[in-house]
């Protein structure tokens, strides 16, 4: 079973890696220009740099600490850059780039770090300014600094909204294709993901887990004779009267079609058949309204529980799915528990 995809991770990826291949072309042109002006302490400093950049674009795409390894690289990046600003032979130009510290910070380290950040090496950059150039030529130095202050601010405002603009967008993006447009509960999608960190809960506290498999019982009849979208409006009064009973940590999620799976943390397989009981009681007592008529749903249920059926997803639902087919041949309206053996 595959992890969830981190898009986060996978975007931060890329542009490491890319600020990476520029560090290396400009430590590479930087140590020619430096060591053309005698500046050797800088130029020693520029190539062992680039040589930790080169190493870093080696494992970069196979490391699990992403933000360690970023911080790693961005504390002696900046600690190079704020250097290079102390210097009293470096040329006023250089001070261009603090504008860049807000863009790099907040890409690489999202909000909450890339705030903290460019408040700290931002306000460090512009005080080295004020240290060396404002005393030789303060008419021309000051408005330097106002200028290159207010554009860094104006940078860091824009980076700032950018980044909570995008991870607020991502996490609705996300959220969207874990959901089932029609019912709004959790698709499979999620409850692959779902699953996964449930099951690594309950084999690290020995707690039970279980799932259970529901279908709805003669629901081709229902789009059969009241049309479709009277079909649509079953599943969602399904999904409706179902979530209400359930608990906070429960996860109920729609498969496709009229099939539904409801994954119970701490949950033995005799408490998941008591649940999936109340839930077809539930169901049963709670009919939909049809153009003024009741229209009385039942379901079918199977139930099964991890470590007995499997330790995978796939073969907790092979499992349930196998009882819910049991259910219905027994006469549907009824659960199969996860004490019935499954043919295998």
């Amino acid at each position: 079973m595959l992890p969830p995809i981190d898009h986060s991770d996978q975007s931060r990826r890329r542009m490491f890696k890319t600020l990476l291949w520029v560090t290396m072309c400009f430590g590479v042109l930087f140590s020619i220009f430096n060591a053309t002006r005698g500046l050797w302490l800088l130029v020693g400093i520029e190539v062992i740099y680039t040589t930790l950049a080169l190493y870093m674009l080696v494992v970069v795409e196979r490391t699990r600490h992403l933000k360690a390894l970023t911080i790693v690289y961005l504390i002696p990046f900046l600690g190079v850059m704020m250097a290079t600003l102390a210097n009293p032979n470096t040329s006023v130009g250089i001070f261009a780039w603090i504008q860049t510290i807000p863009i790099i910070l907040y890409l690489l380290l999202g909000l909450r770090l890339g705030l903290i950040g460019s408040l700290i090496f931002v306000s460090l950059g512009l005080y080295l300014y004020t240290q060396h150039y404002t005393e030789k030529n303060p008419s021309d130095s000051i408005g330097f600094l106002l200028d290159i202050g207010m554009a860094t601010l104006a940078i860091t405002i824009f980076s700032h909204t950018y980044e909570h603009t995008r991870a607020e967008n991502e996490k609705r993006l996300i959220e969207l294709i874990r959901t089932d447009y029609l019912t709004g509960l959790a698709n499979r999608s999620k409850l692959t993901e779902i699953f996964c960190r449930e099951r690594a809960h309950a084999q690290r506290n020995q707690s039970p887990l279980a799932l259970v498999y529901l279908d709805i019982d003669h629901f081709k009849q229902i789009n059969d004779r009241f049309g479709h979208e009277t079909g649509d409006q079953a599943l969602c009064h399904f999904a409706s009267v179902l979530s209400q009973r359930l608990r906070e940590t429960d996860l109920l999620c729609r498969l496709g079609g009229e099939e539904f799976a409801a994954l119970l943390p701490n949950t033995s397989a005799a408490q998941a058949t008591r649940i999936a009981e109340q839930l077809r009681e539930q169901l049963e007592s709670n009919p939909m309204d049809v153009q003024g008529m009741p229209l009385h749903m039942t379901l079918s249920a199977g139930v099964a529980s991890l470590g007995r059926d499997g330790e995978r997803l796939d073969q907790l639902m092979s499992a349930a799915d196998k009882r819910t087919y049991a259910a219905k041949r027994a006469g549907r309206n009824q659960v199969v528990g996860g004490e019935v053996a499954v043919a295998s």
